[in-house]
Order: structure tokens, then sequence, then C-alpha cells
């Protein structure tokens, strides 16, 4: 998409999605600690948080990351 080769909109997605990714692990700790149950929540703001933080890497930080997780796999395949 070419809304998202802009510098200023990959900075916002992040920014945005560090600010949901944490919510999110603060209300599982609520959830750790209280009991109560929020666990739609908690997805559906995961789910929101990781699609923006992909959304906010440039392809050559994507393309280093799909080879690092690929080669953590390889070694545990191998190993």
């Amino acid at each position: 998409m070419k809304i998202f080769q802009n510098k200023e909109v990959q900075g916002l997605c992040l920014c945005l999605a560090v600010m949901g990714l944490t919510y999110a692990l603060l209300l599982m700790l609520l959830v750790m600690f209280t009991g109560i149950k929020l666990y739609k929540t908690i997805i559906v703001v995961a789910t929101i948080s990781s699609i923006l933080f992909t959304m906010g890497l440039n392809k050559q930080v994507k393309n280093r990351l799909r080879l690092q997780i690929e080669g953590l796999f390889a070694k545990k395949v191998s190993a």
C-alpha cells in the first residue's frame, strides 16, 4: 500500500501498536490477579495491535524478521 510507505504513518502505526500491546498486557495482568473475564477484549486489542505493528514496519525490516524467525525454527528442527 502506498500510504504506509510514509515514515510518519509508519511511526504512528508502530506507536499505536506498542500502546495497544501494552494495554493488552495490562489487561492480562488484571485478569490474572482479579479473575475478571476479559478474554475477548484482550484478543481483539492484541490482534489489532499486531496488524498495526506489521503495517508500521518497512519491507527491509519485515524481510530481516522473517529470516531471523526462519533461522530460529531451522535450528530448533535440526537439533
